[in-house]
């Protein structure tokens, strides 16, 4: 890996701040970080992992680009687009001068399809590595439940159950969460979107999905202009199994859950992504799989990931470049527009 790494981030707010702390407790020295900032407006501390009163500028020596048509000056390696998700792919052509680059996109792909074509123009013109930030494929509940499927010893599976329940108030207690990009059409708001990950985990698990039917609401008394509920059915084929999978999604819950239920032949499986426990289920016996409650380490398990793609100047499988990112946005899409 080089002695210095170039990296340029699009979007400095809870998820850009995550990312770029866990780079540097990762690269320690051995890395330079940009952001670019059209408006010179005050950048607000919003992680967990620093005090409010930190300067993140400062502290992380972040050097400011004003003028993208700058950024290829500087002989960038690597480029975080975490802004908000209407905004994704538009940022990468906009950087129509760089060629042969490592890109981590924040999950998920963009808000729409629009830009796709486009996109992918350029990105196989320029020859650019894309890599699309999907963080629970990394939590260790669900690297549990792929071992557990694929050992195959609990026979056909009937049905799956994805649910994440949350409050959007709670998301970042500092902001005011009517000004954030979940709770604005225009910025790619929305449970369905801001919840990919469950769409995405399906994917993942089953490899395949085909959606029956949903349904989106705005039932809470959230002040946001896009929905806050939505239920959708599915059909998945796994291992000879046809599977029923249920996604059931909320930003109104007071109590925060996140969990996989699977019902097979011979037993359940069920992963609390919020206790870090599996459960496995038979007849007679119950087994239980904990693991250490720390929800930074699949985001710093994801970073080191990419950096040991780029670190050996491979490019990223379709397992988790823009190709996977467009099957889970396109179904996520469906749901949102199956009212």
């Amino acid at each position: 890996m080089k002695n210095n790494i170039k990296i340029l981030f699009f979007g400095l707010g809870s998820i850009g701040q995550r990312h770029l702390i866990n780079l540097h407790g990762i690269l320690n020295k051995k890395v330079t970080f940009y952001a670019y900032r059209s408006k010179k407006r005050k950048l607000a501390m919003n992680t967990i992992a620093e005090k409010k009163t930190v300067n993140i500028i400062k502290k992380y020596k972040i050097k400011i680009i004003r003028d993208i048509n700058k950024i290829a000056n500087e002989d960038i390696d690597i480029i975080f687009i975490t802004n908000p998700s209407s905004l994704h792919l538009n940022t990468i052509l906009s950087l129509k001068n760089l060629k042969n680059k490592y890109i981590f996109i924040e999950k998920p792909l963009d808000a729409s399809l629009a830009s796709y074509q486009k996109f992918n123009k350029l990105i196989n013109k320029n020859k650019l590595k894309i890599f699309v930030g999907y963080n629970l494929r990394f939590h260790q509940c669900v690297k549990k439940v792929q071992k557990i499927l694929h050992e195959n010893k609990l026979g056909k599976i009937y049905q799956s159950t994805f649910v994440y329940g949350d409050n959007l108030r709670n998301w970042h207690k500092d902001e005011d969460y009517r000004t954030g990009y979940a709770a604005n059409k225009k910025l790619g708001g929305g449970i369905v979107l801001s919840s990919i990950h469950e769409f995405d985990l399906m994917l993942a698990l089953f490899r395949n999905a085909k959606i029956i039917k949903s349904y989106n609401d705005h039932l809470s008394n959230l002040i946001i202009n896009v929905e806050d509920f939505s239920v959708s059915v599915f059909k998945n084929n796994f291992l000879g199994s046809k599977i029923v999978s249920i996604i059931s999604l909320n930003f109104f819950q007071i109590n925060k859950e996140r969990y996989i239920k699977i019902i097979c032949e011979k037993g359940e499986i069920l992963a609390d992504l919020i206790n870090f426990h599996v459960f496995i289920k038979t007849k007679n016996k119950t087994e239980k799989f904990s693991y250490k409650k720390n929800n930074n380490l699949m985001y710093q398990d994801e970073v080191k990931f990419f950096l040991k793609v780029f670190k050996d100047k491979k490019i990223f499988t379709n397992e988790c470049n823009h190709i996977n990112a467009l099957k889970s946005l396109k179904l996520a899409l469906k749901v949102k527009s199956n009212h």
